[in-house]
């Protein structure tokens, strides 16, 4: 039994980019079950530029709380402005406790989400099987459905992956930002806001960056200001013949723009990061590094994307930290092992 038709659903947003990528399946799925239904999202300011490159939204609310922040008084008012809305259900993506007040506070009917933060009262259709959809897209897709009827990942039918709406980067600010796509450029997602754990070393992006650009193409080194340091340190690791071929855009662009980007490059490098599942739907070919974390729980949704991913005793530990402080779990996947793989996706 799936959802009835014609429906209004309110998405409460997880706060990462990289999982609201991930949860656009969820409002595929929703869309394929009726596409009359009405699907209002509640989410971070800075995501609402990617959400306007979801076609399957309709309304977009901003999630004005700081990340950490409980203010529970607030939360009753945010949620009772959607009582008038008449929701028909609220998914509930992250796994916090305070994440599940604006829903019931709304008197939303059907509160849907997995077991997280003794949340029994405020989610009256809840999952408690976290364990039966190993990958985080399967729990969000899942939560579509009937957990009477879809009670495990093997359950769940065949779901189509993020796609994100991509358009050409105006001339006039591609001139300015330095970028030439008349030639390959090779996009570097280099930064991962959740941590070191998920950092490859500056010098192995130097390491593919120079054999990239000795192929004939271009690199970009692009994130948020937070990523500055570490593509400057990229640039200053490459030779002096191939810096003129690199193009350093970082904190420079906003999240369309760095997405229109990524959509009309050749391919790209990624740590496991928002920008990973960024490129991953806008159907670039890519490779993944996979350190600390696993390609079991967070995998790019591609049939572009392949991983390299750490066979060391301790991955995957999901620690921002190494608490060995070696980080031999990121320093052991070299750059000619991501080379070769690049050269599989690209037949180079």
């Amino acid at each position: 039994m799936t959802l009835n038709t014609h429906k209004k659903y309110l998405i409460i947003s997880p706060s990462w980019l990289g999982d609201l990528i991930m949860s656009q399946s969820l409002y595929k799925v929703l869309k394929e079950q009726d596409p009359e239904c009405t699907i209002d999202i509640y989410a971070p300011a800075y995501t609402l530029p990617i959400l306007d490159r979801m076609p399957e939204l309709s309304g977009k609310f901003i999630n004005p709380f700081e990340h950490g922040a409980f203010n529970l008084k607030q939360r009753y008012a945010e949620g009772k402005k959607f009582r008038d809305n008449h929701y028909d259900s609220v998914f509930i993506l992250p796994n916090s406790l305070k994440s599940a007040f604006v829903g019931f506070f709304a008197k939303i009917p059907d509160r849907r989400g997995f077991k997280g933060e003794s949340r029994y009262i405020l989610i009256n259709n809840m999952r408690t099987n976290k364990q039966d959809f190993p990958l985080m897209v399967q729990r969000y897709v899942a939560l579509a459905f009937d957990r009477n009827e879809v009670k495990t990942a093997k359950d769940l039918p065949k779901f189509a992956y993020p796609k994100l709406e991509t358009r050409p980067l105006d001339e006039k600010r591609a001139s300015e930002l330095g970028l030439d796509f008349s030639k390959k450029n090779l996009i570097l997602g280099c930064g991962a806001n959740y941590g070191p754990s998920k950092l490859w070393p500056v010098e192995y992006f130097a390491e593919i960056s120079m054999w990239w650009i000795k192929q004939g193409g271009r690199v970009i080194g692009i994130g948020s200001k937070k990523d500055i340091p570490t593509v400057a340190k990229i640039y200053e690791n490459l030779s002096e013949d191939t810096k003129p071929f690199f193009t350093d855009i970082a904190g420079k662009t906003n999240l369309t723009e760095a997405l229109d980007i990524v959509g009309s490059s050749t391919a790209a490098v990624c740590n496991d990061s928002g920008l990973m599942h960024t490129v991953a739907a806008a159907d670039i070919p890519q490779v993944c590094i996979f350190g600390s974390t696993s390609t079991n729980y967070t995998p790019p949704l591609s049939d572009k994307a392949i991983c390299v991913e750490s066979d060391e005793p301790c991955h995957p530990c999901f620690k921002r930290t190494c608490k060995f402080e070696t980080y031999a779990c990121l320093k052991k996947l070299t750059p000619q092992m991501v080379i070769e793989k690049l050269e599989q996706l690209l037949s180079l």
